[in-house]
């Protein structure tokens, strides 16, 4: 009966997406019936229209539950009250529906399909949030996805948040987007425990990336084929299942700045000046990313020298109107963090000057401290060993072993796994001067470069660049330019480079038994529904390999055509 009523999950984390998404979709509705709205665009409006509410919930659950109760339902309210009635009397807005409708439902599936094989071995009922906690590995993995959860129980319940949690971490130590997105839904739950919806809202929010690398895929140009092809590849990444699972929020981080870095790249492409309106979704964007994750300031250099590139169609008053706009939207965080529980700057002192434990010394002076004492020599000889952790200690590391599933989970090479076969098929087509399957692929790679060079230098090391500590908005990039030269093999090679991708995901992560479960309960229900879905997704994928044109007839691919 239990593994009946384990299927309930299913249902349970659609309606958690759908509460989320409703009313960004109702902004984005109302946006595209006063405005030419692309989906791209309208995709990008929706996500982060309805993460920033969830910022707004946060502060009013802060204030009192029951003002917090009240902005929840009211949202809920207006975002009914409009999206029906503007769907039903306006054509163009049920097309523009349709098209968000594609990304969107790419996420539900896959959503649904990860929770399946998370909860494989385990109630969900009985278990809810931990179970990531102990489900891929031998040693119980820390908290951090667990930490959002805790931070908007304490502001829903009016609790003190010191002392916080995790030893002597304290609430101001993490952004509280993902806890704010949670507190906007808390009082709509409809069934289940509050881990278990906040772990099933996490999932659906992880898995958001997938709209982040398609507003990036339709700027680029890529035809509805080979954005499946881009997402058949990543959907089926080891290392990106693992973290949509782990519900912590650097990949709902990755997507916001994949939305920034296509508009920055949309503004190149078209050589047109920048809108109002686009300034301050680029700016929306990036402040909610840094609300997510900090880590997403390691993907600033990329996105700076876009802007630089694209400085004489963003104009000052704008570029000044979007930073100001940043700020109003963060400041009221680092108020808390310096005023309310202080000091807040634990991670970037540890990352940047590798001082742990609470001291009372700024940013700057302990990063000064830390680099008189190790000198010139020491300093250099760590960042090297912070460029070589970026390969991690096993490159051509393979198999079933634990030990394989925490090379995928901390090393970039690792991570990227398949997709590594790219740098051979770049190499190829530089060889033979041909352009990739998707315009600017080199181009990404670039950007991900400086970003990562950038990340090796300011992280203090030794060995500091693990995945943990990046930006996955990086990995996502550098993955998406890989493919781009991949997709450019034969379509034979793709299939068994598919096929490749497909089996390490369920023989080195989903199928392996939970030694801290002691092996778990197989719940049948969950992997039917697992295997149904996920053989949708191979289907779905496979087939848009399958069509895959010869290499001869894409040597026409456009070019990437950034300004001097």
């Amino acid at each position: 009966m239990s593994e009946v009523r384990a299927l309930a999950t299913l249902p349970l984390l659609a309606v958690n997406l759908a509460l989320f998404l409703l009313p960004g979709v109702a902004a984005a509705l109302l946006a595209g019936a006063r405005r030419s709205l692309s989906p791209a665009r309208a995709v990008m409006l929706a996500v982060s229209v309805s993460a920033a509410l969830g910022y707004g919930a946060f502060w009013a659950y802060f204030e009192s539950r029951w003002l917090g109760r009240m902005f929840s339902f009211a949202i809920l309210a207006a975002a009914l009250a409009f999206a029906a009635p503007a769907l039903k009397r306006n054509r163009q807005l049920r097309a523009l529906a349709l098209e968000m409708a594609r990304p969107f439902a790419c996420v539900v599936v896959v959503s649904l399909c990860w929770a399946c094989f998370l909860f494989l071995f385990s109630n969900p009922f009985a278990t809810g949030a931990e179970v990531a906690n102990v489900r891929f590995f031998h040693d119980v993995q820390p908290g951090d996805n667990q930490i959002p959860l805790i931070f908007a129980e304490r502001i829903y319940s009016q609790r003190p948040v010191e002392p916080f949690c995790c030893g002597d971490w304290l609430s101001s130590d993490r952004p509280p987007l993902q806890a704010g997105i949670f507190l906007l839904q808390r009082p709509l739950k409809l069934f289940g425990n509050v881990r278990l919806n906040y772990e099933l809202l996490g999932i659906g929010l992880q898995c958001l990336w997938i709209c982040g690398a398609w507003s990036l895929l339709k700027t680029l140009g890529a035809p509805v084929g080979r954005i499946e092809q881009v997402l058949g590849f990543l959907v089926f990444s080891g290392f990106l299942f693992y973290n949509s699972v782990f519900a912590w929020p650097k990949l709902l981080a990755a997507t916001f700045i994949l939305f920034v870095a296509s508009i920055l790249l949309e503004l190149l492409f078209a050589r047109r000046p920048l809108t109002w309106f686009d300034a301050g979704l680029a700016a929306l964007a990036f402040a909610l990313a840094l609300l997510a994750h900090p880590g997403s300031a390691f993907s600033a250099p990329a996105l700076m020298l876009l802007a630089i590139r694209g400085r004489r169609f963003i104009g000052g008053t704008k570029l000044l109107a979007a930073l100001a706009l940043v700020f109003v939207l963060i400041a009221p965080w680092i108020a808390y963090q310096k005023f309310y529980d202080p000091p807040g700057n634990r991670l970037l002192k540890m990352h940047l000057a590798g001082v742990g434990p609470i001291d009372s010394r700024s940013v700057p002076q302990a990063i000064r401290d830390t680099y008189s004492v190790l000198g010139p020599r020491t300093a250099a000889a760590y960042k090297w060993a912070n460029v070589r952790t970026l390969l991690g200690p096993h490159p051509l590391l393979a198999g079933r072993s634990e030990q394989s599933r925490i090379a995928q989970r901390d090393y970039l090479w690792n991570a990227l796994g398949i997709l590594n076969t790219g740098w051979i098929a770049l190499g190829v087509l530089v060889l033979r001067k041909r352009p990739p399957a998707l315009r600017c692929s080199g181009l990404l790679i670039g950007i991900t470069f400086l970003n990562l060079a950038a990340l090796c230098i300011v992280l203090i090391g030794p060995g500091y660049t693990i995945t943990a500590c990046c930006s996955y908005a990086d990995i996502l990039l550098l993955s998406v330019g890989l493919l781009g030269f991949l997709l450019r093999l034969p379509r034979a090679a793709l299939l068994v480079l598919f096929t490749l991708q497909a089996l390490n995901l369920f023989l080195v992560w989903i199928f392996v038994k939970p030694a801290q479960m002691n092996g778990g309960q197989l719940q049948i229900g969950l992997l039917a529904a697992g295997i149904v879905c996920s053989a949708g997704l191979l289907w779905r994928f496979g087939l848009s390999i399958w069509r895959t044109p010869p290499p001869a007839s894409l040597d026409a691919s456009p070019e990437c055509p950034l300004p001097d």
